[in-house]
């Protein structure tokens, strides 16, 4: 009798358990999806975040909400979802820097703790200077000036140990030059310091400062490309100059390990709906955003992730 009864609670409680599971299944997302910035804003990130909750909101039922947590190139970010439920409720606006904080262990998460959900941007990076500089017009003049001047010039970048800081150390040793890396949380901040003359050197993405571009306050001097880039046909390339420094910055969507499959697949089905609105594809042409691919999702974002932790941990480690 007893084993009948327990037998029969066992069943009851797995009929309740795949019922909850179903309803959450159905219900999901009941709740606004925290969408975690890590960095402030008006940078590439917050622009990419605010854009894609736009869109989302427009074409699907979600609710995002955008939070910006920065702090120590995106580790104080994932630190904060992973803090969290695994429910499906918290994003986590990843990059490439996201990957370098484990390597590095500045976050102490193995890889198989994240799950990556959909790599969306892949820019290509640029290095300025003020139009206002006499001291040199081009990189060529400007590696000339650092050759003969150590240490007097700095650059703006997001963090000591991120990929473009990493990216600077590859181009001060191929130049055999050293320049001051001046790290700024902030992007206003950066851009500021260029514009402002604190800095000599910006290193950033176009599409996150046209405005100082179309200004005529920034001038490009290099772009870390295979070829030279649509708008920026007078800009020569890291290849040119035999730098094979062609990675760029990528922006993609995280959640934690253990979220269950049903929001991971909802998750990816209304990044792609985004993604493919006529607004974002104007963005991304307007950001110089579609010159490379940017949307992988599943095992091909996940493959991806593999590789560049491989990549940035043979290069650091």
């Amino acid at each position: 009798m007893i084993k009948k009864i327990l037998v029969l609670f066992l069943a009851l409680s797995m009929l309740f358990s795949l019922t909850v599971i179903v309803m959450a299944k159905d219900d999901y997302p009941s709740k606004p999806i925290s969408w975690v910035v890590p960095f402030g804003t008006g940078g590439g990130s917050d622009q990419f975040a605010r854009m894609m909750e736009k869109q989302i909101e427009e074409h699907t039922e979600a609710e995002i909400v955008v939070i910006n947590i920065p702090g120590s190139k995106t580790a104080v970010g994932l630190n904060n979802l992973m803090q969290r439920d695994a429910d499906g409720y918290t994003i986590f606006g990843a990059t490439t820097d996201s990957i370098i904080n484990l390597v590095t262990e500045v976050n102490k998460y193995d890889l198989s703790e994240i799950k990556p959900v959909a790599k969306v941007q892949h820019n290509v990076d640029m290095w300025f200077i003020n139009s206002n500089d006499d001291r040199f017009s081009n990189y060529e003049e400007l590696v000339a000036y650092a050759k003969e001047h150590p240490n007097e010039l700095s650059i703006a970048t997001t963090g000591l140990n991120g990929a473009d800081s990493l990216t600077v150390r590859q181009i001060e040793e191929h130049e055999n030059i050293e320049v001051e890396n001046m790290p700024y949380s902030e992007p206003g901040e950066r851009y500021a310091a260029l514009a402002g003359g604190h800095v000599d050197i910006l290193h950033e993405q176009p599409g996150d400062v046209m405005s100082f571009i179309d200004s005529g306050d920034y001038k490009p001097i290099i772009v870390m490309t295979e070829e030279r880039v649509d708008g920026f046909e007078d800009v020569p390339t890291t290849l040119e100059n035999d730098m094979d420094i062609t990675a760029g910055y990528w922006r993609g969507i995280w959640v934690k390990e253990g979220t269950p499959e049903y929001a991971v697949d909802y998750l990816e089905e209304i990044i792609k709906k985004a993604v493919n609105t006529e607004e974002y594809k104007e963005y991304e042409k307007r950001k110089f955003l579609h010159l490379r691919e940017g949307l992988l999702t599943g095992e091909e974002y996940q493959n991806f992730i593999e590789e560049e932790y491989e990549y940035y941990d043979s290069v650091m480690n």
